[in-house]
């Protein structure tokens, strides 16, 4: 389980901020955190995938609404590709 853990945690900032040694780009806060729940879901006894969606979702919204609309912090919160 600390290895799920520690898992989703490296591969949330290498999602939110890119790694352009690789080629990544930074695919920002949503998709980090999808990848993030996901991936951390799995360290418990048992991985419901409609549960770890569900979960996900909700801190995505929750995590734009607190850090980019009411702390209006400038990072993003979308893959680059997608932003004009």
């Amino acid at each position: 389980p600390l290895t799920f853990i520690l898992l989703a945690n490296v591969l949330f900032c290498f999602m939110f901020g890119g790694l352009p040694s690789i080629g990544l780009p930074s695919m920002g806060l949503i998709v980090g955190i999808f990848v993030l729940t996901l991936i951390a879901c799995n360290a418990g006894d048992r991985f419901i995938l409609k549960e770890a969606l569900i979960l996900a979702s909700i801190l995505s919204v929750l995590s734009y609404m607190a850090f980019i609309v009411m702390l209006k912090l400038q990072f993003p919160a979308w893959p680059a590709f997608l932003n004009p």
